[in-house]
């Protein structure tokens, strides 16, 4: 006697498909900054609509990478603080990071 499961066969290739996903991310991945800190993330987790409006009511002109390079961490971190729900800038980064890679993997709708 045996039970007979519908689907296995298209959970293994979505499985599959998340292996996959999963080796071509794995390392470091240089995403850029629109696309880890999304509108919709920036909307959930800080006081701004989006990655323009943080930098934009920040102290700093910021219309480079280089620029962004040259804020000094601490003060970044005090800003994170102030304007997010985050202790500082790396605990933003990290919740980002792990959006962005549960997209990648399919765990995401966006």
């Amino acid at each position: 006697m045996g039970i007979e499961i519908d689907g296995i066969d298209e959970t293994i290739d979505t499985l599959e498909d998340m292996e996959e996903k999963a080796e071509e991310i794995d390392g470091d991945n240089e995403v850029p900054l629109n696309e880890l800190f999304t509108d919709d993330f920036l909307q959930r987790y800080t006081e701004f609509a989006s990655l323009e409006e943080f930098f934009e009511e920040s102290p700093w002109v910021v219309e480079s990478d280089d620029d962004i390079d040259a804020i000094p961490q601490e003060e970044m971190d005090e800003y994170v603080n102030e304007h997010t729900t985050f202790d500082d800038t790396d605990e933003m980064t990290g919740e980002a990071a792990t959006e962005w890679a549960a997209k990648q993997l399919g765990f995401s709708p966006d």
